[in-house]
């Protein structure tokens, strides 16, 4: 008679792929939707409504989106070096401030100011990616707890946008 050993069921399968190719998605398709909003508004002569479509983008469905992805970030704090969450909380700080100093009265009125401030948006925000992704890109979604894994599935959801 032969024996049939079952197969040991005690936990789930580790998933060992990284989070780099889901961070880096995320954040081209990000910078891209911020590029789709700022440039316009930086053009010569985009006026005044232009410029300020641009802000209020910044100031709130950005600023939201950008939250989500801070408390994000924030959950997986064991995985990161503490170089790594100094220069994060860094970038993050830069461009919360830089976001916050978008709402000035007449802002929007002086394009000379207006074009290298959303510059700096820009900069701000390819740094705080760049962080993201160098930081997290080589933890593995199974070492990732669920509530963090919820986390970052829902960066993109925006409630207000959905209606919710």
């Amino acid at each position: 008679m032969t024996t049939i050993s079952l197969p040991e069921t005690g936990s789930p399968p580790t998933i060992k792929v990284p989070m780099r190719g889901y961070l880096s998605g995320l954040h081209d398709q990000w910078r891209d939707e911020v590029r789709g909003a700022i440039d316009p508004a930086c053009e010569l002569g985009a006026g005044t409504w232009r410029r300020w479509r641009a802000v209020e983008y910044l100031q709130h469905g950005f600023r939201r989106r950008f939250e989500r992805e801070r408390r994000a970030v924030a959950s997986l704090h064991q995985h990161l070096s503490p170089e790594q969450a100094r220069h994060l909380w860094v970038g993050g700080e830069l461009l919360a401030q830089l976001v916050d100093s978008l709402g000035r009265v007449g802002f929007c009125q002086h394009e000379a100011e207006f074009v290298p401030t959303m510059l700096n948006v820009q900069k701000a925000l390819d740094y705080w990616c760049r962080e993201v992704n160098d930081a997290l890109g080589p933890v593995r979604w199974g070492d990732v707890s669920p509530e963090s894994r919820g986390l970052f599935e829902t960066i993109t959801y925006d409630p207000v946008l959905q209606g919710g």
